[in-house]
């Protein structure tokens, strides 16, 4: 009866905390645990627009991504409603794409895609379940309409927005939260 207590009592506050920050678009940090996978952390900082010099940063990350995919998952992108495929392996629900580039980005605070504005993918935890209804970044939105690449400052962190294109249409995007150099 005490645990089951804890738990609404804990369910109550992250929901009234998730809901007090979704009115601006934010990032939740996170940490890598002891078992390698990011956590969520507390604090809710706002996202800013990195400088033009970070431009390189993106393509190197960009780079690192692409050579991770076309390497591990051959073929092209597709959606079908908001189920994301490369080639013949399908990200939602198997979540190999989102933790094999997190392997891939030291001290990365988390991988995740979204189609639309839906997160379908996730590398971040918090206790053994995925984040997917965390707030969407405003920064997605902006590269789903634009189809080019876009990063934010967060605490610390470069969160690069990469596109997922399939026939020259952006239909996923992809972002990672790497320590700011």
């Amino acid at each position: 009866m005490v645990k089951w207590f804890f738990r609404t009592i804990i369910l109550v506050l992250l929901l009234i905390s998730i809901t007090g920050c979704s009115k601006e678009p934010q990032v939740q940090p996170t940490t890598l645990s002891s078992t390698g996978t990011s956590q969520l952390t507390d604090g809710h900082p706002a996202e800013t627009s990195t400088q033009p010099g970070n431009k390189e940063t993106i393509v190197a990350a960009e780079t690192k991504i692409n050579n991770f995919l076309t390497k591990t998952y051959p073929g092209d992108w597709n959606v079908a409603g908001t189920t994301l495929s490369k080639g013949t392996y399908t990200e939602n629900g198997n979540y190999k794409i989102v933790d094999g580039l997190e392997n891939q980005f030291t001290g990365t605070m988390g991988v995740s895609i979204f189609v639309g504005n839906q997160r379908i993918s996730t590398s971040v935890k918090q206790g053994a379940s995925r984040v997917l209804n965390y707030p969407t970044p405003a920064a997605v939105g902006k590269v789903m309409a634009s189809g080019a690449s876009a990063s934010t400052l967060s605490s610390g962190y470069l969160n690069v927005y990469i596109p997922l294109k399939s026939d020259g249409k952006t239909i996923a995007v992809l972002t990672v939260s790497t320590p700011e150099s």
